[in-house]
């Protein structure tokens, strides 16, 4: 696919073909008609096409930052599955129409943990559609890039605007007219990447958008979220961790040393995938432990003790092309210092929410982080600092004139780190900041999870008990289980038996998880014993055959006009509390007294912590 010709053609073919899927629509208006709108969409869409076949085509990973590699060439095709059933159906996603037709529905969410090839698989998508598929003309549109635009946008124009094609009256109505067709497949990469602020706007423009166009096919990634519920009218699909034969693929794959690769490739299949299978079992992450065995580290079994030794494996790594050649750290700080640098770096973006920058964004925001660790002694020219992050370990990337991180997971490792070698009140100040700043990341991200793996107690005393007395410092009367109950369930309803809660808000769904999975590693929450029993009693009394909704009363809720209003049914509301749901909150309105029985006699810690 390297001649121009060829690249020509798969962009006019993924045109035409679109186009001869609703010749006989079309026709029905006029020929001429017809033959305007494969002009106006060729011409719109061909350029774009063809540049969009050679970006997406060659990629730049961790293992190959200094040549972009051609993604067919190591990329292992991930296998999804259906919904939440992990006994459902899996199939390789092998091109779009597969997914397509796997999900029986045109709008579709892809979700999956950092890492597992959510992004690579956006992208194989696209060029399927380009080489094989040619029944839509495909659009990759980056999410992140719905936090640059002002809350009045409108979502036709920010996805289509970035490909320089509406600048013609003549071009908007024609994919206007082409969208109302349904000749597109819309994918919107990194759902996860937009700010919390911006997320509840965009999911409401995305629903009136596939209300509006319906007959397009809309593919969204994301990571792991607990509450798609939004999104009505998307099916979810779950990008499933690697097997062992395809983690062994993955590294056969790769443009390395071939012996160093047969030995690691005989250490998977011997007892390492095993042994190691939250980390072997995904893309990235196995990459960084194929990286670290070569270079004779040991493989950690606990996430931020992973991260720390591939950082430090890629820190030190000597050159993959010259035998007894140690990359050179041109900005001159050992590796602590250069360290904690990073982590500083990494913290100050990750609460901005930045995950990529200009050349001026990169050297402002590193001179703010001169300033910051001038006190404790450090000191470093930027522009050799960014050589280094770039070429020497490899944790930015430059494409054009931007900058990006490597992986998104390096800048949450390093969030955490620089939260753990703070003192307590700063600790608490920077982490509810971040939490505040997007609640939704807090449970997403990975930030707090390493955190409390490093340092627990600091973590429990210094953010989530804080975060509880924040939550519950209007809580008024006697019962704090109400407080929290009203507050964060809106109604609940049965689904296949199971009694399951929405939520009042966003805001409210992201605090309940947040809290419990928190809760559940302070050893603060277990799973309630008999829900079977409790679900059981309240269908008998609500006299339902287990199908029905129950509204729950919030002061979000008295909008609805059917249902059970839970404050007018007493009997109902104690049932309630002996449920699986009922029992979470139990645990979290207790969970305050219990931290601050825990902590009452520990005294501030002051002490500046190291890595």
């Amino acid at each position: 696919m390297d001649d121009f010709k060829t690249i020509e053609a798969l962009a006019k073919g993924a045109v035409k073909g679109a186009l001869e899927k609703y010749s006989e629509t079309i026709a029905e208006n006029g020929k001429k008609v017809f033959a305007k709108l494969e002009v106006v969409l060729g011409k719109a869409f061909n350029s774009y096409l063809e540049k969009s076949y050679e970006k997406y085509s060659n990629i730049k990973t961790l293992l190959y930052k200094e040549k972009p590699q051609k993604l067919r060439d190591f990329f292992v095709t991930p296998r999804l599955r259906k919904g939440y059933d992990e006994g459902a159906q899996v199939v390789s996603a092998l091109n779009s129409t597969v997914v397509r037709n796997f999900s029986g529905q045109k709008f579709i969410i892809v979700q999956g943990t950092g890492g597992i090839g959510k992004s690579m698989l956006m992208k194989h998508l696209f060029l399927s559609e380009l080489e094989t598929c040619r029944e839509f003309i495909p659009v990759l549109f980056e999410l992140k890039d719905i936090n640059r635009q002002a809350n009045d946008y409108n979502l036709m124009d920010a996805i289509f605007e970035g490909m320089n094609i509406l600048a013609e009256s003549t071009s908007k109505h024609a994919i206007e007219y082409a969208l109302e067709l349904g000749m597109f497949m819309i994918l919107l990469d990194g759902f996860d990447e937009i700010n919390g602020n911006k997320s509840k706007t965009f999911t409401e423009k995305l629903n009136d958008f596939c209300d509006k166009y319906p007959d397009n096919n809309v593919i969204m990634s994301s990571r792991k979220i607990d509450d798609f519920i939004s999104f009505e009218k998307f099916a979810v699909m779950n990008t499933m961790p690697m097997d062992k034969s395809q983690a062994i693929s993955l590294i056969e794959k790769l443009d390395y040393h071939a012996e160093p690769k047969q030995r690691f490739i005989k250490a998977l299949d011997d007892e390492l995938f095993e042994n190691h299978e939250e980390f072997a079992s995904n893309p990235l992450l196995l990459t960084m432990m194929f990286l670290t065995y070569d270079a004779g580290g040991k493989i950690q079994e606990t996430p931020h003790l992973f991260y720390e030794n591939a950082f430090e494996t890629l820190l030190e790594r000597h050159d993959s092309t010259k035998e007894g050649y140690t990359r050179k750290i041109e900005s001159g700080l050992r590796s602590d210092l250069f360290k904690k640098v990073f982590a500083t770096f990494c913290c100050i973006t990750y609460h901005n929410s930045k995950f990529s920058f200009s050349k001026d964004e990169l050297i402002n925001t590193l001179n703010k982080v001169k300033t910051a660790v001038a006190k404790d002694g450090i000191d470093f020219d930027v522009e050799n600092y960014i050589t280094d992050l770039t070429n020497a370990v490899c944790m930015l990337y430059r494409e054009g004139f931007t900058y990006h991180f490597t992986h998104r997971s390096f800048q949450e490792y390093f969030t955490a780190v620089y939260l753990k070698e703070q003192t307590d009140d700063i600790m608490e100040k920077r982490g509810l900041a971040i939490i505040k700043t997007d609640m939704d990341r807090a449970v997403i991200d990975n930030v707090f999870r390493m955190l409390c793996d490093m340092a627990k107690d600091k973590f429990e005393k210094n953010i989530l008990l804080p975060f509880l007395i924040e939550i519950e410092k209007d809580f008024e009367g006697d019962d704090i289980w109400e407080f929290y109950f009203k507050r964060m369930v809106a109604s609940v309803c049965f689904i296949d038996g199971d009694l399951i809660p929405t939520f009042c808000s966003n805001d409210a769904t992201y605090k309940y998880f947040f809290l419990r999975h928190h809760l559940e590693n302070a050893a603060l929450l277990s799973p309630p014993t008999d829900t079977d029993a409790a679900d059981e009693a309240v269908r008998q009394h609500l006299n339902d055959d287990g199908t029905g909704m129950l509204y729950i009363l919030t002061r979000d809720s008295r909008h609805m006009e059917e249902g059970r209003y839970v404050h007018d049914d007493k009997t109902l509301y104690k049932l309630l509390r002996a449920t699986r749901i009922g029992q979470n909150i139990l645990a979290i309105s207790k969970a305050r007294e219990a931290l601050t029985e825990k902590y009452k006699n520990i005294p501030p810690n002051d002490e500046f912590f190291s890595v």
